[in-house]
């Protein structure tokens, strides 16, 4: 799903996706807005929850086990290079688009990714 960013404004918008993954059902839901006071046009705030079950390895046992996920995220996204040395935000976390969309398609990827990379243990 790809939003077009000249389409969002200070009125949060809300989203929700659902998607298979490898197998793995995650859904990723909340809204998106522009991030007002933040010094640029083009930044834009996604706050949502990613859920569902994803499939991980155990780093000690290397076996396979589900994981039940219910995270809050808060993201920042930049329509275009974000020039973060002439900018107030305090993060250094901002996606860039260059198309003049956001696709939430790869932020969902991307954020199953960044789990699955993590050090894991099933009995956590």
């Amino acid at each position: 799903m790809k939003i077009q960013a000249r389409k969002i404004s200070s009125t949060p918008k809300s989203f929700s996706l659902e998607k298979n993954i490898q197998g793995d059902i995650v859904k990723l839901s909340g809204k998106i807005q522009e991030a007002r006071g933040q010094g640029q046009k083009g930044l834009f705030l996604l706050e949502g929850r990613l859920s569902g079950e994803i499939t991980l390895v155990c780093d000690i046992s290397g076996e396979e086990y589900q994981k039940t996920l219910d995270e809050e995220l808060v993201l920042y996204i930049s329509d275009g290079i974000w020039d973060a040395q002439s900018q107030s935000l305090e993060t250094f976390d901002v996606i860039e688009f260059f198309d003049g969309f956001i696709d939430l398609d790869f932020i969902l990827q991307s954020e199953i990714e960044s789990i699955k990379l993590d050090y894991h243990h099933k009995g956590e």
